[in-house]
């Protein structure tokens, strides 16, 4: 399951905002109705980063096995998921940078803000993801407006 790069026009490949937002879309679609499936994106040498440990340091995840039993065991499935942004950029070799920012609300939990990076590396008829990088954003407690 390799994003799809899209049809080229005279060899003109899509700009990168169309396959990162392609990308996004159907990436975040797949995560919520079929987690179990989430792991074709990926290939053996893709890295996935989660979970900052205790040292604020992120844990790596390799492998499509590892990275499939990842996806299984997250609670994911039939939450509701909204994307605010999606940026994307040209990158190493034909690649494409995308930066994802949005909220996952799981029942029976409060809404999580996150920001999700991936490098899209280009394969034979679309891309695969190499690089995944994930970070919740802590919630602040709103504070009550300040009388001058």
């Amino acid at each position: 399951m390799a994003a799809k790069a899209g049809n080229s026009v005279g060899g003109v490949l899509p700009h990168p905002h169309v396959i990162g937002n392609a990308f996004a879309q159907h990436y975040y679609k797949i995560l919520n109705e079929s987690p179990e499936d989430v792991h074709k994106f990926y290939h053996d040498e893709s890295i996935l980063g989660r979970k900052p440990n205790s040292d604020g340091t992120l844990t790596s995840i390799t492998t499509m096995r590892d990275i499939n039993k990842h996806f299984v065991s997250t609670y994911l499935k039939g939450c509701s998921m909204q994307i605010d942004n999606v940026d994307s950029q040209p990158s190493h070799e034909g690649g494409v940078l995308v930066l994802v920012s949005g909220s996952f609300t799981v029942p029976d939990a409060m809404k999580r803000r996150f920001t999700q990076s991936f490098f899209l590396a280009p394969q034979k008829g679309g891309y695969f993801v190499l690089n995944d990088v994930l970070r919740y954003i802590p919630v602040e407690p709103e504070t009550p407006p300040v009388k001058v």
